[in-house]
């Protein structure tokens, strides 16, 4: 089993448990935020099993070399006192 079944075993079972929790929710606030909850898992699970079939194919990472560094000042940043709030007492 690899890593992208794995992660397709949690998600159903965190999708599962949601959908049990929002038919067992007490208003209907907890029970829309359940839902919404369990259509993001079921999204994410639609993504997965895309990948496990070999349908989408994980972008390869470029990074250019200039990025990896810090980019340079132009000038330097002057100190400034910090801000502080004065109590009248």
């Amino acid at each position: 089993m690899n890593a992208i079944h794995t992660e397709i075993l949690y998600f159903q079972r965190r999708l599962d448990a949601t959908r049990a929790m929002a038919d067992a929710a007490a208003g209907p606030c907890a029970r829309r935020a359940h839902e919404l909850l369990a259509q993001l898992y079921g999204e994410n699970l639609e993504v997965l099993s895309a990948q496990a079939a070999g349908l989408i194919a994980e972008p390869v990472p470029t990074l250019a070399v200039r990025s990896i560094g810090a980019a340079p000042r132009l000038r330097p940043i002057a100190h400034r006192p910090r801000l502080t709030l004065k109590l009248a007492c």
